[in-house]
């Protein structure tokens, strides 16, 4: 079986993982014709794409996906759309009363292990993969 070298992408604006954890997204990301990785902000597509892809939980318009993942993970006791009224606006300000903020470096790293998996289906690798 012959293996298949991995594109490293560039990522110009984190200098570590540490960086581009905290500045990860739930997003369209783009690879650029330079190798270059960017989330796609609207309006903001001043570079050549190569490809794109999209991550995402369960559905672009489903802003609590990653919350729910996390809370399932870590607070299995709790009912999640009961305890924090998952219909009604402001889950993250009611789990954040409950949790804090526990949830933040756990979804950062549920994003970059989705993002990283989808890079590598296309033939990328991160910087410090």
């Amino acid at each position: 079986m012959q293996t298949v070298d991995k594109i490293t992408v560039k990522i110009p604006w984190a200098e570590n993982k540490e960086d581009f954890l905290d500045s990860i997204n739930h997003t369209q990301w783009v690879v650029t014709t330079d190798n270059e990785l960017f989330y796609n902000v609207m309006g903001d597509e001043d570079y050549k794409v190569k490809d794109k892809f999209l991550v995402v939980g369960q559905a672009p318009h489903h802003t609590t996906d990653w919350l729910r993942f996390f809370c399932n993970e870590n607070h299995p006791e709790i009912d999640f759309d009961k305890e924090f009224e998952t219909k009604s606006p402001g889950v993250f300000a009611r789990y954040q009363e409950r949790f804090g903020y526990d949830y933040m470096e756990g979804i950062n790293e549920a994003i970059y292990q989705t993002l990283k998996e989808e890079l590598d289906k296309k033939g990328y690798q991160l910087p410090w993969s």
